[in-house]
């Protein structure tokens, strides 16, 4: 199990939000090093900068600053592996069978495992594991819980925007507990993560924002963002390939739920469905389903199949198990150390996905300006090229940018209404482009614009009357140079 966690948690290529999460925060929020303004970009260099996620980047900060690119993976993987070991110890307690209990944790892994990259998300995953074990304990530890809440509060919502979360699941557990005939005991055990969501609650103002960071959390949640991938619904026909493991975890879970002979805990009930329905809104949200499934179903699990697997177990010779779990984990071992990779140990940029070339090219022509940049390299443009250059729009959206500027700058990536107007109203100076994206020919067809260099998956364009001095197509490349290791 540990070799296919590591397989799983220690994918060492870079996210779009890497360079961010690295770079964005230096110095804590009462040191003058901190930035509450949006000094990056050129459209709103002034406008309120909300950074939700200023813990967590402080700590890939340091991070990287005393282990370099290595650390960073391992904090990474070790997250990863602290968070199977709550996992496990849930689903082994509620879960006699140890065969059924190991396959139903492989499928919980995969499943978390979709976008496992190093971003403050992965606190929430902690946190929220954290919590489910304090439910699950129950009334046992009543001052402890009362004690580890309140510091999970005022950790999470500085170190992810997803805090609300926190407070979601202990209003369900509570109001759930009030639901069997509300009777006197349901009223007293409601009174715990009630009174703890109300002290969450309370908690979440210790934060360098105070009530903006709750405005800013009902304006992004309120905002959808259809051209971001996992921002989008799931959709059983185009993702049911891309998501298997989550397919047969959802299907194994509501069948052991629907079909068990075990008492159904209300409390968890609600937990679990608002967890699939969160998933099939925003794929974002399927390894939250797969950790909230991992406390909710297994003993359901257990009562509909834990018998039959054991025994279906028992028939398959020690020494075959033996073999099959040594390939299980010779496997997994292998995958992480050599499939796609250069170096497992440390984080790799693929040139075929980000414009390593064309950013070189910028950097040695000393080329400066306002430069609108594909959405998935804004990040790496700023860690890379700020101050030179400084970029339309990037990964921070609304925690950084008004509505219209984020309207702006995607109409004009794929060629909405108005889409000229990122060009024309804007100070804008260079656009580097994915190839594939619609804006990249459009751009073509502009007079006033010319294409400086193209290389992989990147075009850059420059306005003629500011870059006059390079000729036509410099430095045109046409395939990418090999990866390169962050950052």
């Amino acid at each position: 199990m540990t070799a296919y966690c590591i397989h799983v948690f220690a994918d060492n290529k870079a996210d779009v939000d890497l360079w961010g999460n690295v770079g964005f925060v230096t110095a804590m929020p009462w040191s003058d090093g901190y930035a509450y303004e949006n000094t990056f970009s050129f459209t709103e260099p002034d406008h309120a900068w909300i950074n939700h996620e200023w813990l967590a980047q402080w700590v890939f900060h340091k991070t990287f600053a005393a282990c370099g690119n290595t650390g960073l993976l391992a904090l990474k993987t070790l997250m990863g592996l602290g968070l199977a070991a709550l996992l496990w110890r849930a689903i082994r307690r509620a879960c006699p069978s140890g065969a059924l209990a190991f396959l139903y944790m492989l499928l919980t892994v995969s499943t978390i495992g979709y976008g496992f990259s190093t971003r403050p998300h992965l606190f929430t995953y902690l946190v929220l594991a954290g919590l489910l074990t304090l439910l699950r304990a129950g009334a046992r530890f009543r001052p402890a819980a009362a004690a580890c809440c309140a510091g999970a509060a005022v950790l999470w919502v500085n170190l992810h925007g997803a805090f609300f979360i926190g407070i979601v699941v202990l209003l369900l557990f509570g109001l759930a507990r009030l639901l069997p005939a509300r009777a006197p005991e349901g009223v007293r055990s409601a009174r715990l993560p009630l009174g703890a969501a109300a002290g969450f609650f309370a908690l979440s103002f210790l934060n360098p924002y105070g009530p903006r960071l709750w405005s800013f959390v009902f304006e992004s949640g309120g905002a959808m963002r259809p051209y971001l991938s996992e921002w989008a619904p799931f959709h059983p026909l185009r993702h049911a390939a891309i998501h298997p493991d989550f397919v047969v975890l959802a299907a194994v879970s509501a069948a052991a739920v629907a079909l068990s002979r075990a008492r159904r805990d209300p409390a968890w009930l609600a937990l679990l469905a608002t967890a699939l329905a969160a998933a099939f809104l925003m794929r974002r949200n399927i390894p939250l389903f797969a950790i909230v499934a991992a406390f909710a179903v297994p003993r359901h699990l257990d009562g509909l199949a834990g018998r039959f697997v054991t025994d279906l177990a028992a028939r398959i010779r020690p020494a075959v198990l033996a073999l099959l779990l040594a390939l299980l984990a010779g496997g997994s071992l292998a995958a992480w150390a050599v499939f796609n990779k250069r170096d497992p140990l440390e984080i790799e940029i693929p040139a075929d996905r980000y414009p390593l070339d064309t950013m070189a090219y910028i950097d040695a022509h000393g080329l400066s300006g306002n430069a609108i940049v594909f959405f998935d390299w804004a990040e790496a443009a700023i860690w890379h090229l700020y101050p030179r250059c400084r970029v339309f729009m990037d990964g921070r959206f609304l925690s950084a940018y008004s509505p219209r500027t984020v309207k702006d700058y995607f109409a004009f990536l794929y060629g909405g209404p108005g889409w000229r107007r990122a060009l024309d109203a804007y100070d804008t100076d260079m656009a580097l482009l994915h190839r594939g994206n619609p804006a990249a020919d459009r751009m073509a067809a502009l007079p006033g614009w010319r294409l400086a260099h193209t290389a992989g998956p990147a075009v850059l364009y420059l306005r003629r009357d500011r870059f006059e001095a390079l000729p036509e197509g410099a430095g045109d490349s046409g395939s990418p140079a090999g990866d390169a290791v962050f950052p």
